[in-house]
């Protein structure tokens, strides 16, 4: 085959390549490229990037252009909490970790002319540009391009760094893992340095493909769904199959986004339902928007469009968020990360992170109580119901895969201050103590912090002090009655005293802190959970007021007896009041008894049996500070009557034995 025979080849197969690939991408920068940015009038495809000869020694192959000398700004909290291999500045060199995303970012970053290359048609250009159509006066991307990604790369999947899948973060019992796969799929390419597998902007995007946006995955039918492929190469979820948001299908109505990706269903966007790779709003997990947005509404551009948690989404949790009384989530962003439980009172976080601190860290995000890669449909308690069949305390599908702690239970009346931290809570309390106890309210003598909850006026209490099973009483949060070893006998109720679900097995039956706390309507139509709630403490049920009614008078014994007072006392829901004799038929009751002139105001749980108060019981369990009078407690072995406790005269109590002895202390 003589010389020319074979130039000829060559040449053929080259325009062959060139018209199968780059000719029809928008990296096609000559005045035939198709898209908005191109040359004025130079006609060769491959110079921008790349000459025959004197290729630059800094890039490869053969590359042509300048190298960005940005110093690109990296931080990811989560990364840095995992201990994952710190990304330096991107390398500068040949064979360096990051050299070739810098070679990609020469144009992308918008501080060199794209038009600025060494060698054109032979000749060094010195300081000449290809004049450009579409740029900025000087030639650099605009940062309104679709393809600007400026030098803070923060808002970005991270590049030049190394691929390590086996770092494990340990909790109190089990552990996290980084959740890459070992191998990535096929999809992805990995860039060999010194033998250890790096991440390049080449990793997931091929320049010179004509595959929308160059990526590597094309093998799917949509746009959307070649995205995902290539997500999925890599990142492997704990419960990700068969979650809602890997499998619903559910779909978006928005003109746009189905332009955009070729699909709107929510199962074949998958992770870009919520995640975006490029200019992230939402750090550190690359979240379309602030978290709490992204939930709302995902891949569109509104929740009115989504079918997601916003505002006319088919989860609205948005609007139940803008209630009177809720869960902060939209009141303090960029603050989370799904290792925040480990880092409570008392435990050093890495540098510049977050914790669960209301101090300096107070956040409720959607993502503290669901694990959104591992949630499927189904809460404990079936639609139309304001309260479950079955009563328990494990956690239902909505909360599976959430982190948690589990206090180390101390004698009654002292804060728990040590915990043990857990992966993947197994009981809702454990969701719960993260933020309502020691562990991010620190010290609370007595039980009471220095911190208020929302809209209340009140301060936030210590539940893990309030629910310890070393108390002489408590709700059956944590352990049933029967079991609580600070209670003594008689320990629960009787059955005829409680209301279905709680009569059927009485003294056995455990609850969640949601059986309590929740939205105005969850029997008909606002979705479970305490989200938020037009009534003061997110109380729910048929009855939604305590200690007080809605016209601001303090329940009493009267009201109890005629099954009187506005609102409804929330105790009612639960609880038969008619069979407690002392509440509604002892002849010598002063009927204008408040109940928190006995009960504590916060009835969790307390020191003293039934949920009773004593007069130097600080505020908020003593309502006001003013309301508790009784000095003295013991239960009555019957179990219906409270014969034996001790009160101050003229307190307006004077139904009870003054000699039984042997009370219930307040430690």
């Amino acid at each position: 085959m003589n010389i020319f025979f074979k130039t000829v080849v060559l040449i053929f197969i080259s325009t062959l390549a060139i018209d199968a690939s780059i000719l029809n991408t928008k990296h096609n920068l000559s005045v035939s490229g198709p898209g908005d940015i191109k040359a004025a009038n130079e006609t060769e495809v491959c110079v921008f990037c790349h000459t025959p000869h004197n290729g630059s020694i800094t890039g490869k192959p053969l590359w042509n252009r300048a190298t960005t000398t940005s110093n690109y700004a990296y931080e990811s909290e989560y990364m840095s909490r995992v201990n994952y291999p710190k990304i330096g500045n991107l390398g500068t060199l040949k064979n360096e970790p990051g050299t070739l995303s810098r070679q990609c970012l020469s144009c992308h970053d918008g501080t060199i002319a794209i038009g600025s290359v060494y060698i054109l048609k032979g000749s060094l250009l010195g300081d000449s540009i290809i004049e450009m159509r579409g740029l900025n006066a000087d030639g650099t991307l605009s940062n309104g391009d679709m393809g600007y990604l400026g030098t803070n790369l923060s808002l970005h999947h991270p590049v030049g760094v190394k691929y390590s899948p086996n770092i494990t973060v340990p909790f109190g019992v089990g552990s996290k893992t980084i959740e890459l796969r070992q191998i990535p799929t096929d999809s992805v390419k990995l860039f060999n340095y010194n033998n250890e597998p790096y991440v390049e902007c080449s990793s997931c995007h091929d320049p010179h493909s004509e595959n929308k946006k160059f990526l590597r995955s094309q093998t799917n039918t949509t746009h959307g769904e070649n995205i995902n492929n290539l997500c999925n190469s890599c990142h492997d979820k704990d419960g990700w199959v068969g979650s809602t948001h890997q499998s619903s299908t559910k779909s978006y109505f928005e003109t746009d986004l189905i332009t955009k990706y070729g699909t709107n269903s929510i199962a074949s966007l998958g992770c870009i339902n919520c995640h975006t790779p490029h200019n992230a709003e939402g750090q550190p997990s690359l979240l379309r928007k602030i978290e709490q947005n992204t939930c709302f509404q995902g891949a569109s551009s509104s929740p009115i469009t989504a079918n997601c948690h916003g505002s006319g989404g088919a989860k609205d949790i948005e609007s139940i968020l803008t209630r009177a009384y809720s869960h902060p989530v939209m009141d303090i962003d960029g603050m989370h990360t799904n290792l925040d439980s480990l880092y409570g009172t008392g435990v050093s976080d890495p540098a510049d992170s977050h914790s669960l601190s209301w101090d300096t860290s107070k956040h409720a995000e959607c993502m503290d109580c669901h694990n959104q890669h591992s949630v499927t449909p189904g809460t404990h308690v079936k639609a139309g119901q304001w309260y479950p069949n079955t009563p328990t305390n494990l956690v239902s599908n909505v909360l599976s895969g959430v982190s948690g702690v589990e206090p180390t239970w101390t004698p009654r009346g002292i804060q728990p201050t040590s915990f043990t931290t857990l992966s993947s809570s197994i009981k809702e309390y454990q969701i719960c103590l993260k933020c309502h106890s020691y562990w991010a309210l620190g010290v609370a003598p007595n039980g009471v912090s220095n911190h208020f909850l929302l809209n209340s006026g009140i301060a936030a209490t210590d539940q893990a002090f309030e629910f310890n099973p070393n108390n002489r009483s408590a709700h059956p949060v944590v352990m049933s009655l029967n079991s609580m070893p600070g209670s003594y006998s008689p320990k629960a109720l009787k059955s005829d005293q409680l209301l279905p679900p709680w009569s059927s097995s009485a003294g056995n039956n455990l609850m969640y802190c949601s059986d309590c706390h929740g939205a105005d309507n969850e029997d008909s139509g606002d979705l479970k959970g305490p989200h938020g709630s037009n009534h003061k403490f997110m109380l729910k049920g048929p009855n939604k007021y305590w200690p007080e009614g809605p016209d601001g008078k303090l329940y009493n014994l009267q009201d109890i007896k005629n099954q009187t007072g506005s609102g409804g006392i929330f105790c009612a829901n639960c609880h038969d009041l008619s069979k407690a004799k002392v509440h509604k038929n002892k002849a010598n009751l002063g009927m204008t008894l408040a109940c928190v002139n006995c009960h504590v105001a916060i009835p969790h749980g307390s020191p003293v049996s039934r949920l009773i108060g004593y007069k130097s019981f600080p505020e908020p369990y003593n309502y006001k500070g003013t309301s508790l009078g009784l000095e003295g407690f013991r239960k009555n072995p019957e179990g219906y009557l409270h014969d034996n406790a001790y009160a101050l005269p003229g307190n307006g109590c004077n139904c009870h034995s003054t000699n039984a002895g042997a009370y219930d202390s307040y430690p």
